[in-house]
């Protein structure tokens, strides 16, 4: 028996019509998934961005600044705005370095689930930093420090030098060029103001005196070799003969405000 053609017609009408749906519907559910994606990842580094700079001011001033920071990032995107921050905690670890977690949430509109039923998603957002310092002992004149990681101007102080040496000392910050060759340049007038003495319009910066430094990289030295970022560093003592004929002088040097982000297993 033939079917007449109508019907044939008709069946394939059916079945175009749920293709197209559900291919629209494929395409709709691929639409609105990356839109939340994007927006996921928009307040992940707004938590991880906030993180490394509450947990850097928390170490430095002991005050929670992690509300303005979050602030700041959800300034830049609309879809942030309604972006809650839902929990900061601050913790000790056992080496006296300084944790945070950053909790957050974001509500993310649908464009076409609503028409399911869905129209918003929640979304949450988890970082941990760390704010920690790095100690080398036992260092000589002439000796180079490479640190391990690139230090740059965060806020207050940057490094903290102790020493034996009575004489004073000049202190140079390097950094590799190009050609993998160390650039060094002289750091000693971003000490703290009572620890050296800077020669204005020379270019040439006096010793550092003191026994204890903090050095700052924001303070400005000579505009044309200025330095607030460096890998290495070394120093050069103040050539006198040692009171007791040795020159068994060392260097302690530790690097302050160092952040990283870290696991929750290390928070």
């Amino acid at each position: 028996m033939t079917r007449p053609k109508n019907l044939k017609h008709g069946n394939i009408s059916i079945m175009v019509a749920v293709f197209c749906m559900a291919f629209l519907a494929f395409c709709a559910f691929g639409i609105d998934m990356a839109y939340v994606t994007l927006n996921r990842a928009k307040l992940q580094r707004a938590v991880e961005t906030t993180a490394l700079a509450s947990i850097a001011e928390y170490k430095n001033s002991g005050k929670d600044k992690s509300e303005t920071f979050f602030n700041l990032f959800k300034s830049k995107f609309d879809i942030m705005q309604n972006a809650k921050l839902e929990e900061v905690q601050y913790k000790e670890a056992p080496d006296g370095a300084k944790n945070v977690k950053i909790r957050a949430t974001l509500i993310s509109p649908t464009f076409f689930l609503r028409f399911a039923g869905v129209g918003k998603i929640n979304i949450k957002a988890n970082s941990y930093a760390q704010a920690y310092e790095i100690t080398f002992n036992d260092k000589k004149s002439g000796d180079i420090i490479e640190i391990g990681e690139i230090v740059t101007d965060k806020n207050g102080y940057d490094i903290k030098i102790d020493t034996n040496l009575p004489a004073g000392y000049f202190i140079f910050a390097g950094l590799k060029d190009n050609q993998d060759k160390i650039k060094w340049l002289d750091i000693s007038c971003k000490a703290d103001s009572l620890s050296t003495s800077y020669q204005a319009g020379t270019g040439t910066y006096g010793a550092i005196t003191s026994s204890s430094a903090k050095f700052d990289l924001a303070n400005i030295c000579d505009p044309q070799v200025n330095a607030n970022i460096f890998t290495h560093l070394k120093f050069y003592k103040v050539v006198v003969p040692p009171p007791d004929g040795t020159s068994d002088y060392t260097f302690k040097i530790t690097v302050l405000n160092n952040v990283k982000l870290i696991t929750k297993d290390d928070f």
